[in-house]
């Protein structure tokens, strides 16, 4: 007899997500996750697939890019060998929307949130949301380079915990948009 749908699902988010450290190419979705909760119920998750942007705004069409690092890394033993993080911002040709490409160079987003886990003990749990920082950033404030690094971010703006993670993207929309709390 084989395993049912719910089993084989079971046994994959366990196997991808059950340990406390997440690897980085899925470790994405996991804070697009973490910051979708934050924000709930008026921002939703959009970044599926080739998703241009990661949340929107229901009243307003408003957009997010949550960008992500972490010190401790699955293939890195101990805390020897990472490096400092950096997060694209690099400006794009364009974007899709469903299967249709879109030319047009911009960063996609109108708010940006860098998430940074800098914890490298045992006690360190990428699925944690107290444990991530989070620099939100509009985009128009964003340099004309390739990426931050966490001072760069640092001298940007101030990071938030999960708690905060709420007022500051509300600090960025317009005021019009602002009747949330």
């Amino acid at each position: 007899m084989s395993p049912d749908r719910r089993r084989v699902l079971s046994n994959l988010f366990d196997r991808l997500y059950g340990g406390s450290i997440i690897r980085n190419d899925l470790r994405g979705e996991l804070v697009e996750e973490i910051v979708g909760l934050a924000l709930a119920p008026q921002w939703q998750l959009c970044g599926g697939d080739w998703g241009a942007c990661d949340l929107r705004h229901e009243a307003s069409g408003l957009t997010i890019q949550v960008k992500q690092s972490a010190a401790r890394q699955s293939w890195v033993i101990g805390t020897k060998g990472s490096s400092p993080p950096r997060f694209s911002i690099v400006v794009k040709t364009g974007r899709y929307a469903g299967a249709d490409w879109i030319p047009g160079e911009s960063r996609n987003a109108d708010i940006f949130i860098f998430a940074w886990h800098g914890m490298t003990g045992a006690d360190c749990d990428h699925a944690d949301p107290a444990q991530w920082k989070f620099f939100v950033v509009s985009e128009v404030a964003l340099p004309a380079q390739k990426s931050l690094g966490l001072q760069e971010l640092a001298r940007l703006t101030t990071a938030v915990d999960f708690s905060g993670l709420k007022d500051a993207v509300l600090a960025l929309m317009p005021s019009r948009s602002v009747t949330e709390r």
